[in-house]
């Protein structure tokens, strides 16, 4: 039996700052673009029970930009470089929805000689840890959930403890390709 992939490009030339909700097919994706808006960043809230896989992808290449998990209930905020497109995934067997709006944001500059490693942020505590991924998303890590992410080396990793904002770790060398990095027992070095 073939599956069927549906796309669905939403592309707007005029931005309407306010909330929209677009439903996703089982195992289809949407793109979101808006090509006369260079500074944005797009809020998802996905309202569903089902984990997404999120990527900013280059408009003319196709090429994977940066990516991550979007974990059941999970919000996150993704800065979309001028020539990108926000590209949601659905793998469940379900159709989702997913809540998103527009902000304005810096642009994103990639640069052709970055490095990026592709590797698992997991939460493996109890509580939800909202992580803050400067000028490229802030994600909210479900409890025992997992994000996969594609970070440029330098990448700093910080969180939120009262009221102030931290560091938690920088990607470097030490992160290998498909590693698993451990939130929370990050935070509890940290913390100590």
């Amino acid at each position: 039996m073939r599956k069927f992939i549906a796309l669905l490009s939403i592309t707007f030339s005029l931005v309407a700052f306010g909330q929209s909700t677009v439903e996703i097919p089982s195992g289809g994706r949407v793109q979101i673009g808006y090509p006369d808006q260079e500074d944005l960043a797009i809020e998802l809230r996905n309202k569903s029970g089902k984990a997404l896989e999120v990527a900013t992808v280059n408009k003319v290449s196709g090429e994977k930009i940066s990516g991550f998990g979007l974990g059941p209930m999970g919000k996150a905020t993704v800065a979309v470089a001028e020539l990108g497109l926000l590209e949601i995934s659905n793998p469940s067997s379900k159709d989702v929805s997913i809540r998103y709006s527009i902000t304005e944001t810096k642009p994103v500059i990639v640069a052709k000689d970055d490095v990026y490693i592709n590797f698992t942020l997991r939460n493996e505590t109890m509580k939800s840890i909202p992580l803050i991924i400067p000028g490229v998303m802030n994600p909210n890590l479900s409890p025992k959930s997992n994000s996969g992410v594609s970070l440029k080396i330098g990448q700093e990793v910080k969180y939120r403890k009262g009221g102030r904002t931290r560091v938690l770790f920088v990607v470097d060398e030490s992160i290998s390709e498909g590693d698993v990095v451990m939130v929370g027992e990050l935070l509890a070095q940290v913390n100590d």
